[in-house]
């Protein structure tokens, strides 16, 4: 009983590790690392500067969070905590990632590319660590934060509300969808 409740613990301790690494990385990009090294909006807007009207506040974006954290799972590849986080990023960020390279042809994107490839590799070789229980804390925290960052204008807030709620709606669908193919029974009862 000792030893689950250690583990149990490593992991925590892991978990926390990871977002602190996650949050210094996000906090680099917010005040050291030029806004230009933002690759689609360099693209659409040309170069600007942190701060300047109409530039989303990086460390607010959904993307730049994902991408953090996404460098960080290196550390652990079967923390089932960060994994299905960064399961769902494969909704928005593969959408991005889609319309980058067949309408902008913009190839260089590592913001949003690498959390995607992160975690088509989790589908691919960690699926054991994905459950749909998580689906219950993670939707509702992507949906609350995506809201958030648009109406106090923090982020995203360039987009018409329609496009934008439209596109929220679209994420939480196939995000729940997504979750379905992670809900088998028998993997839950495993891991609790």
């Amino acid at each position: 009983m000792t030893n689950i409740s250690f583990k149990h613990f490593k992991l925590h301790t892991i978990t926390l590790l990871q977002i602190s690494i996650a949050i210094f990385i996000s906090l680099l990009f917010q005040f050291i690392i030029p806004f230009s090294w933002q690759p689609l909006d360099t693209f659409l807007y040309g170069i600007k500067q942190h701060g300047d009207p109409g530039t989303n506040i990086t460390i607010f974006t959904i993307s730049q969070w994902y991408f953090s954290i996404s460098l960080t799972w290196f550390i652990c590849r079967d923390n089932p905590y960060i994994n299905n986080f960064l399961i769902y990023s494969i909704v928005p960020l593969g959408i991005i990632v889609v319309y980058e390279l067949f309408f902008l042809y913009l190839y260089y994107d590592y913001i949003h590319i690498f959390p995607v490839i992160i975690a088509i590799y989790l589908i691919w070789k960690k699926r054991e660590t994905l459950s749909q229980k998580y689906a219950l804390y993670i939707i509702p925290i992507n949906v609350s934060w995506l809201l958030l960052v648009y109406f106090l204008k923090l982020a995203y807030y360039n987009e018409i509300l329609l496009i934008y709620v439209r596109n929220v709606l679209i994420y939480l669908v196939l995000w729940i969808l997504l979750s379905f193919l992670f809900s088998s029974k028998k993997r839950d009862v495993k891991n609790e």
